[in-house]
């Protein structure tokens, strides 16, 4: 059979890294459940696995749910920054303001730069989902120049984002959504072919934060 007919293999490293800003922390230093972005990952999750050949035992989509404390959560951080086939913001005011989240979208377009720099890059591997409800004009630099909406995604999604249609009881249609991203995602990992990278090249990065005294 010749090699253009073969089927084309997906990535095996993980598809997705959800990056979101996390809420605060309480009086007696836990932090209250991400629910909604717990939701939103388990559902993502499940349907990129349906998606693809992404062998048992592969994380799908990553989300940061440990407590940042030491150097363990460091490693692991810049190891998935340094697999992950596509990087997802979750756009709403706290992903604007998270200094952390800013260290994320630098190691992932780091990992972009090198591969225009080896002359292999063919798209943009970053699919951000709208969260909360926004205007054009409240969504900074760089996130601004992204597409969040696609077509099937509809009206009521693009109004109040996700966050919105769990909040409003739209669970169907929160459900049609998300498998609309999950299949973006999959479509963008396979054709970007994302190369990973050495997660030592991130210290740099990390330890300018570090520096700066960063918090959520």
């Amino acid at each position: 059979m010749p090699e253009s007919l073969l089927p084309r293999r997906s990535p095996q490293n993980p598809y997705g890294f959800l990056s979101y800003g996390r809420t605060p922390q309480v009086k007696d230093g836990h932090r209250p459940p991400d629910t909604g972005l717990i939701r939103l990952h388990d559902r993502l999750s499940e349907d990129v696995m349906a998606l693809t050949d992404l062998q048992v035992g592969r994380t799908p989509v990553y989300l940061d749910r440990r407590t940042r404390l030491g150097s363990g959560w460091k490693d692991e951080l810049k190891r998935h920054l340094a697999e992950c086939q596509v990087l997802i913001p979750v756009l709403s005011p706290r992903l604007f303001a998270s200094k952390w989240c800013t260290v994320e979208w630098q190691c992932f377009e780091l990992r972009q730069q090198l591969q225009r720099d080896k002359g292999t890059f063919t798209r943009n591997a970053v699919v951000p989902v709208l969260w909360t409800p926004l205007r054009y004009r409240d969504i900074p630099s760089p996130y601004s120049d992204l597409q969040y909406t696609h077509e099937g995604m509809g009206h009521a999604y693009a109004a109040g984002g996700l966050f919105s249609l769990l909040s409003n009881g739209r669970h169907t249609t929160f459900n049609r959504v998300v498998y609309q991203l999950a299949m973006t995602v999959v479509d963008v990992a396979v054709s970007a072919r994302l190369e990973p990278c050495d997660p030592a090249l991130f210290d740099d990065i990390f330890d300018s934060l570090d520096s700066s005294g960063g918090q959520e």
